[in-house]
């Protein structure tokens, strides 16, 4: 699985499966940080692969921090994390290779086309395998498995299924139809079938988080909140199984390059390294579009008023469109939860555990929101938040509807 030492990763753009790929440059690991060189197809056209860092240039460009896996963050968001890199543990092991033995190219070749937006790497060493099964129960008690530290008949599916997930739950990626058939697959899916993601329950979730997930998703909508297409798919206990589509898929076949906050301007994800004001900067630097500066401001009032406090700068990203301009990425990963010790990751004016109206308001005019805009998307917000009861009725949500009811309320009061 190791790449011949010295030997470059190509590096390229992926954006239409039915044509070729499109070189971006090569990448070489130098010392103790990887060397990116740009290809001269990318410089001539002076498409913005890295939204913020690394401008297109030639000659080598060293990562900047050592915090991606010695990689450059734009390109570290490629990499498995979380359940994903579980899995790819799991997965190596057994073919008697250990993933710390690996450098951030090696792993990047692993991932070859089966990463996330539209960045593929070759050479490929991604370990093959037959994904036969498709049984969402018998997958979820099997990553439950996985999770407490056993092996079961099904992780090498589970496994295949998961691709380059991120996040702590475990997810696979699976295909709809028009005509509601599912289709499974190593790798990308076949033609005609969209791109979703299916959650199953971490161990410290309540059996009801898919529900909560899909109630999260529907009051962010009513928010005004941009977010892909969601459902609940049944389960033969509980509410079911959380599903949402790929953005970063937008259509059977074609992929969009998508860089995260993190990767962006290379904020660490595993602790609070920016605030919402650094967001909202960094929304303002790459996108340079005011409607994607509201959406990232209304996300936040969001956050807070509907306590998501998991909102780490690899819970936002960007995605480049056919015309070459960065816009933000639809909101994902909204749902009920704390962040590191009770507070948000992102802070709000300094507070992370009791943000304010006050708070609010004051980034809001820093950022040019007059405080009629301020108003409204507050009451936006809010009345989407005062449908919790509805959609839990309608879900199903019973073990943690008194749970949120109440914290909802508490934080509704502490806003002001």
């Amino acid at each position: 699985m190791k790449l011949t030492p010295g030997a470059p990763l190509q590096i390229g753009l992926w954006p239409n499966e039915a044509e070729a790929v499109q070189p971006v440059g090569r990448l070489a690991l130098a010392g103790r940080r990887a060397q990116l060189e740009w290809s001269p197809k990318i410089v001539a056209r002076g498409r913005p692969i890295a939204p913020a860092l690394y401008p297109l240039e030639p000659g080598l460009h060293e990562a900047r921090t050592a915090d991606f896996d010695s990689l450059h963050g734009f390109l570290a968001d490629s990499l498995p994390e979380g359940w994903g890199a579980l899995v790819m543990k799991r997965r190596l092991a057994k073919l008697g290779v250990r993933w710390d033995d690996l450098t951030g190219i090696d792993r990047l070749a692993l991932v070859g086309r089966q990463g996330r937006g539209a960045l593929v790497y070759e050479p490929a060493t991604t370990p093959a395998e037959d994904v036969q099964t498709l049984d969402l129960d018998e997958l979820a008690a099997e990553a439950r498995s996985i999770l407490l530290g056993d092996e079961g008949r099904l992780a090498e599916t589970l496994a295949a299924l998961a691709g380059a997930s991120g996040g702590a739950r475990p997810k696979i990626h699976i295909g709809f139809s028009p005509s509601g058939e599912i289709c499974v697959a190593e790798g990308e899916l076949a033609a005609g079938f969209e791109s979703w993601i299916v959650k199953f329950r971490a161990l410290t979730d309540p059996v009801d988080i898919g529900a909560v997930e899909e109630a999260y998703a529907r009051m962010a909508r009513s928010a005004g909140i941009i977010m892909a297409s969601s459902r609940l798919l049944p389960a033969k206990d509980g509410p079911g199984y959380f599903a949402t589509q790929r953005f970063d898929r937008p259509k059977p076949g074609r992929r969009l390059h998508m860089v995260s906050l993190a990767g962006a301007v290379e904020a660490p994800s595993h602790m609070p390294s920016i605030d919402y004001d650094g967001f909202l900067r960094a929304v303002h630097g790459i996108t340079r579009h005011a409607g994607d500066l509201e959406q990232a401001f209304r996300r936040m009032l969001f956050n807070i008023l509907a306590y998501n406090r998991d909102d780490h700068t690899r819970q936002h990203a960007f995605l480049l469109d056919a015309d070459d301009q960065w816009h933000l990425a639809p909101a994902y990963d909204l749902t009920f939860s704390s962040g590191p010790g009770g507070e948000h990751y992102l802070a709000i004016e300094g507070e992370g555990r009791v943000p304010t109206r006050a708070h609010a308001l004051r980034l809001a005019k820093r950022h040019g929101f007059s405080e009629t805009q301020m108003s409204q998307m507050i009451d936006a917000v809010c009345g989407s938040i005062a449908e919790w009861p509805r959609h839990a009725e309608e879900l199903g949500i019973s073990v943690s509807r008194d749970e949120i009811t109440e914290r909802l309320r508490y934080i509704d009061k502490a806003f002001g």
